[in-house]
């Protein structure tokens, strides 16, 4: 069919139309296409890994278990110039001085020149006089009564722990033979080491054994060891020797706040999970479901004990070091440790309790008495032992004089004394846990002196020598428990009582360096002393052939015209009361037969642990009086038992002692005074100061 001109124009048109809009959409299908395989076909730009990251710290504990051990402290060598000085008069030297002083080594103003004589001189500067008297005294009373889950109650004491525990105090002060000090002069210093000495054997002559004394329902047991001329190095424990002293970290209670927790190891960590182990992120897990109401389960635990009373000491004394020491008059050296435990844990649990796991199962008192005396002779290192044809002497000296005496005294008084004597009444908190804490108290006392003067190769003493190391250790404690419970109370629940594991512990060390040689005043050493008196500076040449001084080319020395006072004391004293009262009862608003109840009394810490250094002479001393040495150790156990206490049931006592206050709960009739235990005045007599006898 054939169309005109215009038809066949419109017709044309449309077909191109057609065609573009078909071309159109095959382009569109293809480019959605198009991308669609190159999203299913390209790579990821982001490289996933499967991994499980897993960290070894517990983010709910602040303390992470890190243990972290800084670098050792690097010794950088110094040499530090000293000036040597002479005291008048002055006495010629060679000029070669230096070189005889301090062998290859130059200091500037080593040598004067005397404008007079116009010989040269040295000069050396005295050591100075020490007195140091530290007292630390820590006070505390925290006696505490509690009630919870009963209606208004009052609660009296049962006893008197005050005066029981200041009959303890006093027994245990019977047996540190040490008369309380007073020094006005340096005199007083000497009759105290003295008296000391003397008391102490006194002492050690009658009091050495067993003895048990039982009076007014009391029994104290004493066991007393004293031993004399203590073997080097050997360690004593409670009145015997043996090889090796127990650790501190071993018996200590276990409920006591001085107990360090165990860091845990990565592989103890909780999960495991240090490293970065393996693909995959799977959690597993269960799921609790509800399964009605919830369980009452309840609980109560009660505290009123776990207190600690800690003594630390360390005293280093090296105020005068010489290796020769010349004394016109006496010597007289001290070395004593005197220990003391003392204790009363007699507890009490009432009837109504006897199927629970009661104080028999728990850990008794602990005590501990460890001493030790060491000496660490320096004689092997004296010069003197060559051959006789080739040993050199001195031919110099440098002189330093004290008019009067030195003294060289650190006296030191550590005490802890803490009264916790909590009365708790309690009753089983339904549905819930109840924890209560009125003990853990903690009392610390902590020192550290060193004591560090000057050297000389020989010390001439004019008048008396006196050295003396003293420690005393003293615990006192009064445990004498409680637990009991009202009328009515009782319970199918599991409970357990711990009343004692309580820990006595003295530690101490004396340790002398030097060489322990003592002989008689050579005539050499008596002209020079004579000789230095008179205002003679002038060694014999005797003296300077002494073989302590072989190989020396020159010699420092002190001359002091009095006496030299050596005192080093350290007292440390730990008194606890901790006698606590403990009442049970039934919840007012709900009683509550299932609860379980932990109740813990005990477990007290008193420590006490000293340990004097102290620097004797080096070579020899050389007397011209009397010698007295001596070393000393006593180590005391006192122990209380209070049968009146032992004989009354808890149950009845805490009967007596718990008073409700509601009109229609109080009772009808008085208490029986005589009931509560109170001791009679006449049979222990009540002191105004109880820490007189500690303090005095």
């Amino acid at each position: 069919m054939h169309l005109d001109k215009i038809t066949e124009a419109i017709a044309h048109f449309v077909g191109l139309f057609q065609i573009e809009t078909e071309q159109a959409r095959l382009r569109s299908d293809y480019l959605e296409f198009k991308a669609l395989r190159a999203q299913a076909t390209a790579p990821d730009q982001h490289d996933r890994a499967e991994l499980t990251f897993q960290s070894p710290y517990n983010f709910n504990d602040p303390d992470p278990g890190l243990h972290y051990v800084p670098a050792a402290p690097t010794i950088e060598p110094l040499t530090v110039a000293t000036n040597v000085t002479y005291a008048m008069p002055q006495i010629p030297v060679p000029g070669e001085i230096e070189a005889v002083i301090y062998p290859g080594f130059m200091t500037p103003r080593l040598l004067q020149q005397d404008l007079h004589t116009g010989t040269r001189i040295i000069e050396l500067a005295p050591p100075g006089s020490v007195a140091v008297h530290i007292s630390q005294i820590n006070s505390l009373s925290d006696n505490d009564f509690v009630n919870i889950g009963t209606d208004a109650v009052a609660f009296h004491s049962i006893g008197t722990p005050n005066l029981t525990l200041d009959t303890l105090l006093s027994e245990a002060a019977k047996f540190v033979p040490i008369e309380a000090a007073t020094f006005a002069s340096a005199h007083d210093i000497g009759d105290f080491i003295a008296d000391t000495g003397a008391s102490l054997h006194a002492f050690a002559a009658q009091a050495n054994g067993s003895t048990t004394e039982t009076a007014d329902g009391v029994s104290i047991q004493t066991n007393v060891t004293v031993i004399d001329a203590p073997e080097n190095n050997a360690v004593y424990v409670n009145g015997h020797m043996q090889s090796e002293a127990p650790k501190l970290e071993d018996v200590l209670p276990a409920a006591s706040p001085l107990v360090k927790d165990d860091v845990a190891t990565p592989d103890d960590a909780p999960g495991n999970n240090h490293l970065i182990n393996g693909p995959g992120s799977t959690a597993t897990g269960g799921v609790a479901h509800g399964e009605g109401a919830a369980s009452n389960a309840s609980s109560v635990e009660i505290s009123t004990g776990a207190n600690a009373l800690v003594n630390t000491a360390t005293l280093v004394n090296d105020a005068i070091e010489g290796n020769v020491f010349a004394v016109a008059g006496n010597h007289f050296a001290l070395n004593a440790i005197i220990q003391v435990n003392a204790w009363s844990d007699c507890d009490s649990i009432g009837a109504s309790l006897n199927n629970w796991d009661a104080a028999g199962h728990a850990a008794a008192t602990a005590t501990f008495n460890i001493a030790s005396f060491q000496h660490i002779d320096t004689g092997g290192d004296l010069p003197g032992t060559g051959d006789p044809a080739q040993m050199t002497f001195p031919k110099a000296w440098a002189v330093t004089e004290i008019h009067g005496d030195f003294v060289s005294m650190n006296w030191i008084q550590q005490l802890n004394f803490m009264i916790d004597n909590d009365n708790v009444v309690s009753a089983s908190s339904s549905g819930v846990m109840t924890k209560l804490g009125t003990g853990e108290n903690q009392g610390l006392n902590d020192l550290s002196i060193a004591d560090l003067g000057r050297y000389y190769d020989l010390i001439l003493i004019g008048g008396h020598y006196y050295d003396a190391n003293i420690i005393t250790q003293t615990n006192v404690l009064l445990d004498d428990d409680i637990v009991g419970a009202v009328s009515g109370f009782h319970t199918s629940g599991q409970g357990s009582v711990s009343g004692s594991d309580n820990l006595l512990w003295n530690s101490a060390a004396i340790t002398s360096i030097g060489h322990d040689t003592t002989g008689a005043l050579p005539t050499g050493y008596s002209t020079a002393l004579d000789g230095f008196a008179a205002g003679n500076h002038t060694l014999p040449s005797s003296v300077l052939a002494d073989g302590a001084f072989e190989g020396l080319s020159g010699l420092k020395v002190l001359y002091i015209s009095g006496s030299v006072y050596d005192l080093q004391y350290v007292s440390q004293t730990n008194v606890l009361g901790d006698a606590d009262h403990i009442a049970l009862a039934m919840n007012s608003a709900e009683a509550n037969l299932d609860a379980s109840w932990t109740i813990t009394t005990g477990s007290n810490a008193l420590l006490n642990s000293a340990q004097i250094i102290d620097v004797d002479p080096a070579g020899k001393i050389y007397v011209g009086g009397d010698h007295y040495s001596d070393e000393l150790l006593v180590q005391t156990d006192i122990i209380r038992t209070d049968h009146l206490l032992e004989g009354k049931d808890a149950d009845h006592l805490v009967n007596e002692a718990v008073a409700f206050l509601s009109d229609d709960m109080m009772p009808t009739q008085a208490d029986d005074a005589s009931s509560h235990l109170r001791d009679a005045v006449s049979v222990h007599p009540a002191h105004s100061d109880i820490m007189q006898s500690v303090v005095s």
